[in-house]
Order: C-alpha cells, then structure tokens, then sequence
C-alpha cells in the first residue's frame, strides 16, 4: 500500500501540470486572439474599407496563428 503512494502523488503533479499548461495555452491563444480583432475593428473603423475584407482579414489572421502555433501543444488525444 506505501508503494503505490507516491506513484498516485507523481500522477496527480503530472496531471496538475498538464492542466495547467492547457489553461496557460488557452489563455495566450484568447489573448492572441483578441489583440488581433481589436486591432482589426479599430483598424477599419478609421477607415473605409469594406465589411468583407474585415472578416477576410480576420479568418485569415485566425488561421495563420492556427497553422503556424498547432505544433506547440503537440498531441491532444491523451493517448
């Protein structure tokens, strides 16, 4: 029973981290994110460009961030 202790102990700090990463992840994508349509919105509402290039920007801008951080969380299927 002592045995099997601290290996429930290394499971619980591992799954602690990994939580804890995921939320840091989270958070600095929604940050990402957010920055990104703020500076959008207020880009073109001192200008006059039209409404379509607005979210052509934005879905683009998204997606690049998407293509070009996947490779940062690695594997997400728990296996």
């Amino acid at each position: 029973m002592s045995d099997d202790h601290p290996s429930r102990l290394r499971r619980a700090v591992a799954t602690l981290a990994a939580a804890i990463g995921v939320g840091t992840r989270v958070l600095a994508d929604a940050l990402v994110v957010g920055l990104w349509v703020l500076f959008l919105t207020l880009l073109f509402l001192s200008t006059n460009w039209p409404r379509w290039l607005f979210y052509v920007l934005l879905l683009g801008g998204v997606g690049l961030y998407v293509q070009f951080t996947a490779w940062w969380g690695g594997s997400t299927s728990g296996s």
